[in-house]
């Protein structure tokens, strides 16, 4: 089982997450094929424009139509693999049209498309030799057509060959693509999982000496009750503390005080944005004594960033760390395209984790950009 899948079945949350995303996809998988469908079969018409300028005979209608019926009927069952066709399907493509050119037609529509599906053969090995086999055999057939038809042969020949390999570049982009994709997924599971031992080896440090102590203090306090109440009073006090100082504790292993350093998230961030091209503009004050806020205003940087870098279409990036004496304030302004802002899951954990520290969480975007100011107040560390 791959690690994606093993933190889906340990993590309701993140089950959760996989299984909207597994649900959308077949949605928006199947508008993206419609419209690619509509997009691509409005080349069809092509092959009809001869008709325009003189009368068709009818066995050269009827075996247009019995072409075009075949040729959609391949056409839907290519689209039903989502569009992932077999080599036979590409040849009987092809064999239409070379059937179709001694009627002195349109035919090469029908090759064009033979070679833009062979693009999308499952190797590309074969796809490349696929290609280049047909290719060749138009060629070579190029003196049948020379004295007639031939701007449509010449047509196939070169449109054929810039649409067929057009559509492999594209498919090879589309494949590396999903592999980033995996590979992301992946890396974000092992993230977790990392999380989650870190946080356990944590708790088991921070809580195993507190509780034991409180085990023996309440103890204690329980025999000297009826004895002494004043030190029973002075035993349970020195529990209650104990138990607040590992409920605080416990709250900076879970928020990440020993993971998430603000100067360190600051430095990756300018190396990212960097990385992306666009500029960016970093003032950050020095900060000391806050270190829950400070891992929780990192966590949001990180995301603000990766927001920037992957949605925004920004040239330019401020970033803005401000404290005063009630609270830490982060601002990221960026110029990109902004607006029909929605929030994601990334954004949503954000503004929780800033809530969890009593922080609060704004974000503007419009055509100017986006503005995401986070703020994380002072006392939440008493």
């Amino acid at each position: 089982m791959s690690p994606a899948r093993e933190i889906a079945r340990m993590d309701p949350a993140t089950a959760t997450r996989t299984q909207d995303d597994a649900d959308s996809t077949p949605l928006a998988d199947g508008l993206n094929r419609r419209r690619w469908s509509l997009i691509f079969l409005s080349y069809l018409p092509f092959y009809f424009i001869a008709w325009l300028f003189r009368r068709p005979g009818s066995v050269e209608v009827a075996a247009s139509v019995a072409g075009l019926a075949a040729f959609l009927g391949l056409f839907y069952w290519i689209w039903k693999q989502r569009g992932r066709p077999a080599l036979w399907q590409v040849l009987a493509i092809f064999g239409i049209g070379l059937s179709l050119s001694w009627f002195h037609i349109g035919w090469s529509v029908y090759t064009i498309y033979a070679m833009s599906f062979a693009a999308r053969l499952p190797s590309r090995r074969l796809a490349v030799r696929t290609m280049v086999g047909m290719e060749v055999l138009l060629l070579a057939l190029g003196p049948l057509f020379l004295d007639n038809n031939w701007p449509v042969w010449a047509s196939g020949v070169l449109f054929g060959g810039i649409t067929g390999f057009a559509g492999l570049m594209q498919a090879d982009v589309e494949r590396k693509n999903r592999e980033l994709a995996l590979a992301h997924e992946e890396v974000r599971a092992l993230a977790t999982t990392a999380e989650r031992e870190r946080i356990s080896r944590d708790l088991h440090d921070l809580l195993g000496h507190t509780l034991t102590l409180v085990a023996v203090k309440a103890e204690l306090a329980a025999r000297l009750v009826s004895r002494d109440a004043e030190a029973a009073e002075r035993e349970m006090q020195s529990v209650a503390t104990a138990a607040r100082e590992a409920l605080a504790e416990v709250r900076t292993a879970v928020v990440g005080m020993k993971g998430a350093s603000l100067t360190t998230e600051l430095e990756r961030a300018r190396t990212a944005l960097a990385a992306a091209n666009v500029q960016a503009e970093i003032t950050a004050a020095e900060i000391e004594g806050h270190p829950g806020q400070e891992a929780v205003l990192a966590m949001a940087l990180r995301e603000a960033v990766t927001n920037v870098i992957r949605h925004a279409d920004a040239t330019r990036c401020q970033i803005r760390l401000a404290p005063s004496p009630v609270a830490l304030t982060l601002s990221i302004v960026d110029d990109g395209k902004g607006g029909g802002f929605v929030e994601g899951s990334g954004l949503k954990g954000m503004r929780a984790r800033l809530s969890a520290i009593g922080g609060d969480l704004d974000i503007v975007s419009d055509k100017g950009g986006t503005r995401l100011v986070a703020v994380a107040p002072v006392e939440a560390a008493s």
